[in-house]
């Protein structure tokens, strides 16, 4: 399961698809550093429905 910095990284990275692996850190800092509040509430939104699925899928795994 992904932490929310993980998925925040995801998200990122999907959004920008053309930074190179050497320039990723740098650029995720920066990228966080220009997110307000209301980005980082809708990103909080996806990672729960993130959170979600996969603890239903565990569920399933452990009810079949």
């Amino acid at each position: 399961m992904k932490t929310f910095e993980e998925y925040l990284e995801d998200v990122c990275f999907e959004e920008n698809p053309t930074i190179l692996d050497d320039d990723m850190p740098d650029f995720f800092a920066d990228w966080m550093a220009d997110q307000d509040v209301e980005s980082l509430l809708v990103y909080s939104e996806g990672w729960g429905r993130h959170i979600k699925l996969h603890i239903l899928r565990e569920v399933t795994k452990l009810t079949n």
